[in-house]
Order: C-alpha cells, then structure tokens, then sequence
C-alpha cells in the first residue's frame, strides 16, 4: 500500500522545464508574503521541526499546515512557534484556528508584514501550470511548477493531484496560479512527482470560521467538533454505499466499499508451513493527525482465511493460534491520548450460507461458531470519540478457520454499532 508521506519529513526534488521569467516574476511579487514557520523547543532553543506559511490578510494572518505546528498545541509548555521572513526577520507566531480535518492552521504574527496573498475564486483547468511555493530542507524559498489535475480520487477527504515534487520543509506554503492568487496550500507527497494540496476553499472557510468566531477560538472544543462532523460524514458514505462481497477461500467477506478504502491480497504457502494462509486488508488512505504519536478517522478491515489438507485438528489450531497471535489497532495513540481498551468477548454463531453447489464435509456443523473480541478505548479529550477494534476467530472446524478484523478510530459508539451490524451481516462461509 501507498503511504503519503507528510510534507514535513520525506520527499525528494525533481523539476520541470518553466518559463523562467514568468516564474521569477512570481517570486518577486510574492515573496514579501512567504514565511519559514519553525517549531521552536524551549528548553534548547532550538528548532524541532519546519515547514512553510503564507500571509493572507493585512493584520498579519498566516497560513500553514496543521500538521506544521500540532505539537506546539499538543505540548504548549515545550514547543513554541516562530517565523522567518525572506528578508531574514524573525518573530513569535500565536495560534488562532485550525482544521484538523484538512490540516490548516491560521496564525497571527507578532510584527504583520506589509504583503499578503490573495485567494483564488476559481478552480484551474485541468492540466493548468500552477506553482508550488515554500522553504524546503531549510534551503530557501523554493518554487516547484507542475500542473493541476484536478480532485485526486480514493480518499475520504478533498485534496488536488499535483504533478510536482513538494519537498519536506514545504507543507504549508502556498500553491498559486500564474496570476499569483492561491489555489491550494502544500500537504503531502508520495514521491515521483505526484503530490497533494489543500483546495484553497478550505482555507476559505476555515478564514470565515475564524472572522465570525470574532477571533476568539477555543481549539479543542473545534477539534472535537470538527472529528465529530468527519467520522459521522464518513459512516454515512460507507453505510450509504453499496457492499459487494468478495470471496476468500470457502468464505464470502467484505471488499472495496467504497474507493477510498482500498483492499490488497496476498497468498502465503511455505514448504515447511502445511497451513496455507489467504490474506484480504482493506484501508482507508488517509487519518487525520492530531500530534506525533496520535492519529484518527481511519477505516481498517482484514480477513484471513486458513486451512490445511491432513493435519490433525489440535496441528491445525496450534498453527492457527500461533499465526494469529498479535493483533493491534490500525491507529497510533499514546496513553495521554487515549484510556486502556476494555474488551467484550464472547461466542457467536452465523447460519452458513446457502451455496447448492456446496456439500457439508463430514464433521462440520451448522451454524458456524466463533470467538469474538469488540474492544473500545475512549479519547480523553474527547469523550464522546473512541477507537473500536473488532476480531472474530472461528472456533468449530477441522482444518478450516476464518479471521475478522476491523479497526475504526475516532467514531462515536452510535457508529461503531451500526458500523459492525453490517459488517457482520455481510460475511458468510459456504
């Protein structure tokens, strides 16, 4: 599976042929209005992590990236955040907004600079010159030209296809028209000349949200408000799509839902193994990041069918057991973020599926019985919020077994159940 890599921490700069005057003219009219934004540790004084921010407005509002500057919100007493000029001056930079949901940030300098961007109003063509800007590796502020290509599809969130190399340092800047107005700010890179940027609306209404909130914030209340509105539109596209079951060895399980969870297969027989394994993991493509060591909104489901042709029973499942011995949420969370999970188990059974050209072999039963974990841990910042992990073993065949799993995070308990009622509904074995 492709993993985007937040802008911040990997990439690698390619470039395209440009029309050097036209783009140097850019840099010239707006670089007044580009910022290295720095995550500063206090205790050494000394930078912990960059990225890049733009002014949009005439009191010195700034834009970035949430992910730029989310641990100086998770650890307010370490981090602070600062900001270099092109020209070399340095100030302190206050918080004001965020969308965690599509990673933007707005801050306020201590000192506003004369020169601000203008957001765009209108979408580029498809196929239209655009130009990344930013500061990446600490080298200077770069431009990085390439070309809209529209909405990237199979995500659960909006982001534009960028067919140009944004580099680590660059989450955050702005990405303008050849008329210098935005249309997207930097946010990830999956290397090879494709990367992704926040449509500028976003922005927008995060600037909007800020103006009509009369600049006054409480960001955790925001965030919990906006993870709130995100797991219930997500829920909403997965149980309001169409679920095709796909098959898996004798069993008929869940596949691609919808196309921003993505499913991947692989068949493990080894010599020295007579358990042969068949694996089906399904994931959505992208989390929201909260901190380092915290992320959400993530969609995860996997199924693994096992069997082995004259094995005894107690072989059979001792193999089983130990293949199937570590399993772990889909998401990262660190004690401060979360409480401990607390499990329910229990047997269950499901009526076999009715199959004519199927024939019970001798020694199985009917229903299919199994051992099943549904695990929740609640958020404790936010206490309506938790992460569900679910894993289903069966229990009751010779040399047959079927695994269920899934991983939701950051979605209320009301969700997570009807969540789990069709995902269960949907898995036969014949």
């Amino acid at each position: 599976m492709l993993a985007l890599l937040l802008c911040c921490f990997s990439g690698f700069a390619f470039s395209i042929p440009v029309a050097a005057q036209g783009y140097e003219q850019l840099y010239s009219d707006y670089r007044g209005s580009l910022y290295q934004i720095r995550l500063i540790e206090k205790s050494s004084n000394s930078k912990a992590g960059l990225g890049s921010g733009f002014q949009i407005s005439a009191d010195g509002l700034i834009a970035t990236n949430y992910h730029v500057v989310a641990e100086a919100v998770s650890d307010p007493e370490k981090y602070q955040l600062e900001f270099l000029s092109v020209d070399g001056n340095k100030g302190t930079l206050e918080l004001l907004d965020i969308d965690v949901v599509n990673d933007l940030a707005i801050l306020r300098q201590d000192k506003p600079g004369a020169e601000y961007m203008q957001l765009s109003g209108t979408t580029p063509r498809k196929g239209e010159t655009i130009v990344s800007m930013g500061n990446p590796l600490d080298l200077g502020m770069t431009l990085i030209p390439g070309t809209y290509n529209g909405i990237a599809s199979g995500s659960f969130y909006d982001r534009i296809h960028f067919s140009g190399s944004i580099n680590p340092g660059m989450s955050g800047g702005p990405t303008v028209n050849t008329n210098g107005e935005v249309v997207g700010i930097n946010v990830a890179t999956a290397g090879n000349q494709v990367s992704f940027l926040v449509p500028v609306d976003k922005l927008a209404a995060l600037y909007r949200h800020f103006r009509d909130t009369g600049n006054h914030v409480d960001l955790q209340d925001v965030t919990h408000q906006q993870l709130l509105r995100n797991q219930e539109s997500i829920i909403d596209t997965v149980l309001g799509a169409e679920w095709k079951p796909r098959s898996l060895g004798e069993a008929k399980v869940v596949g691609e839902i919808v196309p921003a969870i993505q499913c991947w297969g692989n068949t493990q027989e080894q010599d020295d193994n007579p358990v042969t394994r068949i694996d089906k993991g399904c994931t959505g493509q992208d989390v929201v990041y909260l901190s380092e060591s915290f992320n959400t909104g993530r969609v995860e489901y996997e199924f693994f069918w096992l069997q082995a042709e004259d094995l005894q029973t107690t072989r059979f499942y001792s193999a089983y057991e130990q293949q199937m011995s570590s399993f772990y949420p889909g998401n990262s969370a660190g004690e401060d973020d979360v409480t401990n999970f607390r499990c329910r188990q229990s047997f269950t059974s499901q009526e076999r599926g009715a199959d004519p050209d199927s024939e019970r072999a001798e020694g199985e039963s009917d229903p299919i019985i199994a051992r099943t974990s549904y695990c929740v841990r609640r958020y404790k910042k936010f206490p309506d919020l938790y992460d569900i992990f679910y894993l289903s073993l069966s229990v009751d065949k010779r040399d047959r077994a079927l695994v269920s799993h899934f991983t939701l995070s950051g979605f209320t308990r009301e969700s997570a159940a009807a969540f789990t009622e069709k995902f269960t509904s949907e898995i036969q074995w014949h």
